[in-house]
Protein backbone atom coordinates (compact mmCIF):
# COMPACT_ATOMS: atom_id res chain seq x y z
CA UNK A 1 0.00 0.00 0.00
CA UNK A 2 1.37 3.74 -0.77
CA UNK A 3 1.72 5.98 1.32
CA UNK A 4 -0.84 9.63 0.92
CA UNK A 5 1.53 12.07 -0.97
CA UNK A 6 1.54 15.51 0.65
CA UNK A 7 4.01 17.40 -1.38
CA UNK A 8 2.73 20.37 -2.90
CA UNK A 9 3.22 20.37 -6.89
CA UNK A 10 4.93 23.58 -7.59
CA UNK A 11 3.10 24.17 -11.06
CA UNK A 12 6.19 26.74 -12.40
CA UNK A 13 8.52 24.44 -11.75
CA UNK A 14 6.71 21.63 -13.75
CA UNK A 15 5.85 24.07 -16.65
CA UNK A 16 9.44 25.46 -16.81
CA UNK A 17 11.69 22.25 -16.32
CA UNK A 18 8.78 20.26 -18.31
CA UNK A 19 9.45 22.98 -21.45
CA UNK A 20 13.00 21.61 -20.69
CA UNK A 21 12.77 18.80 -20.65
CA UNK A 22 10.49 18.49 -24.11
CA UNK A 23 13.29 20.53 -25.87
CA UNK A 24 15.95 18.09 -25.06
CA UNK A 25 17.82 15.13 -26.73
CA UNK A 26 15.20 12.88 -25.34
CA UNK A 27 12.47 15.14 -26.09
CA UNK A 28 12.55 15.45 -29.79
CA UNK A 29 13.40 11.56 -30.34
CA UNK A 30 10.27 11.03 -28.27
CA UNK A 31 8.60 13.61 -30.93
CA UNK A 32 9.50 12.06 -33.84
CA UNK A 33 8.18 8.82 -32.60
CA UNK A 34 5.43 10.11 -32.09
CA UNK A 35 4.89 11.79 -35.57
CA UNK A 36 5.88 8.66 -37.15
CA UNK A 37 3.62 6.66 -35.58
CA UNK A 38 0.40 9.28 -35.77
CA UNK A 39 1.02 9.71 -39.37
CA UNK A 40 1.04 5.71 -39.88
CA UNK A 41 -2.07 5.44 -38.13
CA UNK A 42 -4.09 8.72 -39.73
CA UNK A 43 -2.99 7.58 -43.24
CA UNK A 44 -4.24 3.79 -42.85
CA UNK A 45 -7.70 5.16 -41.18
CA UNK A 46 -7.85 7.47 -43.84
CA UNK A 47 -7.13 4.69 -46.56
CA UNK A 48 -9.35 2.22 -45.00
CA UNK A 49 -12.38 5.49 -45.29
CA UNK A 50 -11.36 6.09 -49.00
CA UNK A 51 -11.14 2.34 -49.92
CA UNK A 52 -14.97 1.79 -48.70
CA UNK A 53 -16.48 4.47 -50.46
CA UNK A 54 -18.64 3.91 -53.47
CA UNK A 55 -17.66 4.23 -56.75
CA UNK A 56 -20.14 6.95 -57.67
CA UNK A 57 -18.45 9.62 -55.02
CA UNK A 58 -16.64 12.57 -56.61
CA UNK A 59 -12.83 12.78 -56.57
CA UNK A 60 -12.88 16.29 -55.26
CA UNK A 61 -15.10 14.83 -51.94
CA UNK A 62 -12.55 12.22 -52.06
CA UNK A 63 -9.50 14.66 -51.13
CA UNK A 64 -11.15 16.29 -48.28
CA UNK A 65 -10.44 13.06 -46.30
CA UNK A 66 -7.24 13.78 -46.02
CA UNK A 67 -3.60 11.90 -46.89
CA UNK A 68 -3.99 8.22 -47.73
CA UNK A 69 -1.64 5.10 -48.16
CA UNK A 70 -1.44 2.62 -51.49
CA UNK A 71 -2.54 -0.13 -49.44
CA UNK A 72 -5.63 -2.43 -49.57
CA UNK A 73 -8.63 -1.93 -46.65
CA UNK A 74 -7.39 -5.03 -45.02
CA UNK A 75 -3.21 -4.16 -45.10
CA UNK A 76 -4.51 -0.70 -44.03
CA UNK A 77 -6.22 -1.82 -41.14
CA UNK A 78 -3.41 -4.27 -40.01
CA UNK A 79 -1.16 -1.15 -39.88
CA UNK A 80 -3.31 1.22 -38.32
CA UNK A 81 -3.78 -1.38 -35.19
CA UNK A 82 -0.14 -1.84 -35.27
CA UNK A 83 0.65 1.68 -35.27
CA UNK A 84 -2.09 2.03 -32.62
CA UNK A 85 -0.02 -0.46 -30.44
CA UNK A 86 2.67 1.26 -31.00
CA UNK A 87 2.01 4.30 -29.62
CA UNK A 88 1.55 2.99 -26.26
CA UNK A 89 5.26 1.23 -26.59
CA UNK A 90 6.37 5.34 -27.89
CA UNK A 91 4.60 6.35 -24.63
CA UNK A 92 6.07 3.96 -22.22
CA UNK A 93 9.78 5.14 -23.83
CA UNK A 94 9.14 9.07 -23.70
CA UNK A 95 7.95 8.66 -20.26
CA UNK A 96 11.26 6.84 -19.12
CA UNK A 97 13.49 9.27 -21.48
CA UNK A 98 11.62 12.62 -20.02
CA UNK A 99 11.66 11.71 -16.40
CA UNK A 100 15.30 11.25 -15.89
CA UNK A 101 17.15 13.72 -14.02
CA UNK A 102 17.94 16.90 -16.53
CA UNK A 103 20.74 16.46 -17.18
CA UNK A 104 20.98 13.32 -18.33
CA UNK A 105 18.51 14.35 -21.11
CA UNK A 106 21.33 14.15 -23.57
CA UNK A 107 21.65 10.30 -23.56
CA UNK A 108 19.86 7.93 -25.06
CA UNK A 109 20.27 4.29 -23.12
CA UNK A 110 19.05 1.36 -24.60
CA UNK A 111 17.66 -0.02 -21.57
CA UNK A 112 15.10 2.47 -21.28
CA UNK A 113 13.87 1.28 -24.60
CA UNK A 114 14.26 -2.30 -23.90
CA UNK A 115 13.65 -3.00 -19.93
CA UNK A 116 10.85 -5.64 -19.35
CA UNK A 117 9.21 -3.97 -22.31
CA UNK A 118 6.73 -6.94 -23.12
CA UNK A 119 5.26 -6.99 -19.22
CA UNK A 120 5.25 -2.89 -19.62
CA UNK A 121 3.64 -3.16 -23.05
CA UNK A 122 1.09 -5.43 -21.57
CA UNK A 123 -0.12 -3.45 -18.08
CA UNK A 124 -0.10 -0.07 -20.38
CA UNK A 125 -2.46 -1.73 -22.65
CA UNK A 126 -4.93 -2.63 -19.63
CA UNK A 127 -4.59 0.76 -17.89
CA UNK A 128 -5.22 2.20 -21.70
CA UNK A 129 -8.48 0.06 -21.88
CA UNK A 130 -9.52 0.78 -18.08
CA UNK A 131 -9.22 4.71 -18.70
CA UNK A 132 -10.83 4.71 -21.88
CA UNK A 133 -13.71 3.31 -20.24
CA UNK A 134 -13.67 4.60 -16.65
CA UNK A 135 -13.12 8.81 -17.94
CA UNK A 136 -15.45 9.14 -21.00
CA UNK A 137 -17.62 7.00 -18.63
CA UNK A 138 -17.17 9.03 -15.79
CA UNK A 139 -17.82 12.69 -18.14
CA UNK A 140 -20.98 10.48 -19.69
CA UNK A 141 -22.86 10.80 -15.69
CA UNK A 142 -21.81 14.00 -15.03
CA UNK A 143 -18.60 16.32 -15.88
CA UNK A 144 -17.03 16.68 -12.81
CA UNK A 145 -16.51 12.74 -11.79
CA UNK A 146 -15.27 12.63 -15.16
CA UNK A 147 -13.05 15.31 -14.74
CA UNK A 148 -11.96 14.15 -11.04
CA UNK A 149 -10.68 10.53 -12.68
CA UNK A 150 -8.58 11.96 -15.27
CA UNK A 151 -6.70 14.59 -13.08
CA UNK A 152 -6.78 11.10 -10.55
CA UNK A 153 -5.24 9.09 -12.28
CA UNK A 154 -3.14 10.68 -14.93
CA UNK A 155 -0.03 9.29 -14.12
CA UNK A 156 -0.97 5.31 -13.99
CA UNK A 157 0.87 5.34 -17.30
CA UNK A 158 3.63 7.07 -16.02
CA UNK A 159 3.94 4.65 -12.84
CA UNK A 160 3.96 1.18 -15.20
CA UNK A 161 6.78 2.91 -17.66
CA UNK A 162 9.12 4.50 -14.76
CA UNK A 163 8.36 2.19 -11.83
CA UNK A 164 7.76 -1.02 -13.61
CA UNK A 165 3.82 -1.25 -11.77
CA UNK A 166 1.15 -3.55 -12.52
CA UNK A 167 -1.96 -2.16 -14.12
CA UNK A 168 -3.70 -2.22 -10.53
CA UNK A 169 -0.93 -0.81 -8.48
CA UNK A 170 -0.53 1.85 -11.49
CA UNK A 171 -3.84 3.44 -10.84
CA UNK A 172 -3.43 3.51 -6.98
CA UNK A 173 0.12 5.07 -7.53
CA UNK A 174 -1.58 8.05 -9.85
CA UNK A 175 -4.64 8.03 -7.13
CA UNK A 176 -1.73 8.68 -4.47
CA UNK A 177 0.39 10.85 -6.11
CA UNK A 178 -2.46 13.40 -7.13
CA UNK A 179 -3.86 13.07 -3.41
CA UNK A 180 -3.55 17.08 -1.91
CA UNK A 181 -2.81 18.38 -5.42
CA UNK A 182 -5.83 17.24 -7.64
CA UNK A 183 -6.40 21.52 -8.25
CA UNK A 184 -2.74 22.65 -9.30
CA UNK A 185 -3.06 19.31 -11.49
CA UNK A 186 -6.32 20.43 -12.84
CA UNK A 187 -4.64 23.67 -13.67
CA UNK A 188 -2.86 21.69 -16.07
CA UNK A 189 -5.71 20.01 -18.11
CA UNK A 190 -6.76 23.24 -18.33
CA UNK A 191 -3.80 24.37 -19.40
CA UNK A 192 -3.52 21.54 -21.87
CA UNK A 193 -6.64 21.48 -23.21
CA UNK A 194 -6.28 25.12 -24.00
CA UNK A 195 -3.07 24.21 -25.85
CA UNK A 196 -4.85 21.75 -27.67
CA UNK A 197 -7.55 23.86 -29.05
CA UNK A 198 -5.16 26.87 -30.42
CA UNK A 199 -3.08 23.87 -31.70
CA UNK A 200 -6.31 22.14 -33.78
CA UNK A 201 -6.82 25.84 -34.84
CA UNK A 202 -3.54 26.47 -35.95
CA UNK A 203 -3.91 23.40 -38.14
CA UNK A 204 -6.60 23.90 -39.56
CA UNK A 205 -5.60 27.11 -41.32
CA UNK A 206 -3.25 24.96 -43.59
CA UNK A 207 -6.15 22.86 -44.85
CA UNK A 208 -6.59 25.80 -46.67
CA UNK A 209 -3.86 24.68 -48.88
CA UNK A 210 -5.35 21.22 -49.16
CA UNK A 211 -6.79 18.91 -46.55
CA UNK A 212 -4.05 16.65 -47.01
CA UNK A 213 -1.66 19.01 -45.92
CA UNK A 214 -3.74 20.88 -43.54
CA UNK A 215 -4.16 17.21 -41.68
CA UNK A 216 -0.37 16.53 -41.48
CA UNK A 217 0.40 19.55 -40.48
CA UNK A 218 -1.99 19.32 -37.97
CA UNK A 219 -0.68 16.19 -36.62
CA UNK A 220 3.15 17.97 -36.30
CA UNK A 221 1.87 20.58 -34.34
CA UNK A 222 -0.19 18.64 -31.98
CA UNK A 223 2.61 16.06 -32.03
CA UNK A 224 4.93 18.91 -30.42
CA UNK A 225 2.10 20.13 -28.07
CA UNK A 226 1.68 16.32 -27.12
CA UNK A 227 5.44 16.01 -25.97
CA UNK A 228 5.21 19.56 -24.38
CA UNK A 229 2.82 18.28 -21.90
CA UNK A 230 4.25 15.09 -21.50
CA UNK A 231 7.74 16.94 -20.51
CA UNK A 232 5.38 18.95 -17.94
CA UNK A 233 3.29 15.80 -17.00
CA UNK A 234 6.72 13.93 -16.04
CA UNK A 235 8.48 16.70 -14.20
CA UNK A 236 5.26 16.59 -12.38
CA UNK A 237 5.82 13.36 -11.43
CA UNK A 238 9.31 13.10 -10.66
CA UNK A 239 8.21 16.14 -8.18
CA UNK A 240 5.15 14.34 -6.49
CA UNK A 241 7.38 10.81 -6.87
CA UNK A 242 9.99 12.48 -4.91
CA UNK A 243 7.75 13.07 -1.73
CA UNK A 244 6.01 10.00 -2.05
CA UNK A 245 5.97 6.40 -0.85
CA UNK A 246 7.93 4.76 -3.56
CA UNK A 247 6.43 1.80 -5.33
CA UNK A 248 7.87 -1.50 -4.56
CA UNK A 249 8.98 -2.31 -7.69
CA UNK A 250 12.34 -1.68 -9.40
CA UNK A 251 12.90 2.10 -10.01
CA UNK A 252 14.25 3.81 -13.33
Amino acid sequence: MFEANRMALQLGQALGRGARRALSVSGIVALVLTICYQVVFVGSFNTIVVNQLPSSVQPGAVGTIGFTLPLSTEVAAALGGAALLLGIGVFLVTARLLTRDLSKLSSLPGDLFIRRIGRAFLSALVVSVILAVTIPLGFALLFIPGLFLTVSLQFALFAVAVEDTGPVDALRRSWELASGNRWRLLALVILFGVLGGIGGAVGSLFAFVSPSIGQLASLVINSVLVILMYGILADSFVQLRSGAAPSTSSLA
